[in-house]
């Protein structure tokens, strides 16, 4: 289901309907194929930054092998990527996880993804999800400058794709306006990108300087056939 009033300019690109559904829709296509190259690899256990760096690598191998389709050579995907905020310069900047920038336009319009590990025995996942270090980036301006959307990505180790949903879905809906700052129309919802993404939502959140922003939110099932 579609959000009411989703955005309708691309990262960095406002006012072009058609280029932002593609732009969006490819960046997640990355991301997919990158989940499905490495979920061979045991990663149930495995931190959040060794996943990120894993599937960043999955998708640059193919890129040089050429084996992805030939829209995917206008992307260029780092993990780790320093993002000019004020105020923070040098080795203060924040990195976001995952950047995928797209050549295509003069402005190289970037997305933003952020990620988190989602497991049953650190009760604290949905929390930090949700947190500062999580959704906050985005909230606080200092993830998703350029334009009124991201991506948070949850990478789930154990329970269900399903189980997180649940879970996040009613921590975002507990303190919805104080803490989260989800605009009238920014309720958790279903929201299918593409087949290979099983599970999908999104939210729409207000922010201090720069609009309301939209944050589609992606879990990635890591777990192994023991834990499933």
């Amino acid at each position: 289901m579609l959000l009411p009033g989703h955005p309708s300019g691309a990262v960095g690109v406002p006012g072009r309907d058609e280029y932002a559904t593609q732009f969006r829709r490819h960046c997640h296509q990355l991301i997919a194929f990158g989940c499905g190259e490495i979920r061979g690899e045991d990663h149930s256990g495995s931190d959040e930054d060794f996943i990120t760096q894993r599937l960043k690598e999955a998708v640059k191998a193919a890129q040089h092998e050429g084996t992805l389709p030939g829209w995917a050579e206008r992307y260029f995907i780092t993990d780790q990527a320093p993002v000019s905020v004020p105020n923070r310069v040098g080795k203060e900047r924040p990195k976001i996880d995952i950047e995928i920038e797209s050549t295509e336009s003069r402005s190289r319009p970037a997305y933003h993804f952020e990620a988190k590990r989602l497991r049953i025995d650190d009760s604290h996942s949905a929390s930090e999800y949700l947190g500062p270090d999580g959704l906050g980036m985005f909230l606080t301006e200092l993830y998703g400058r350029s334009g009124d959307e991201g991506g948070m990505l949850g990478y789930v180790q154990s329970e269900s794709p399903e189980h997180w949903a649940n879970a996040i879905r009613s921590k975002v809906q507990r303190d919805p306006k104080r803490t989260h700052k989800l605009a009238e129309d920014g309720m958790w919802r279903e929201f299918p990108l593409i087949a290979a993404l099983k599970h999908t939502y999104a939210t729409r959140h207000a922010r201090p300087t720069l609009g309301n922003i939209t944050i589609h939110h992606t879990l990635l099932d890591f777990r192994t056939s023991e834990n499933v």
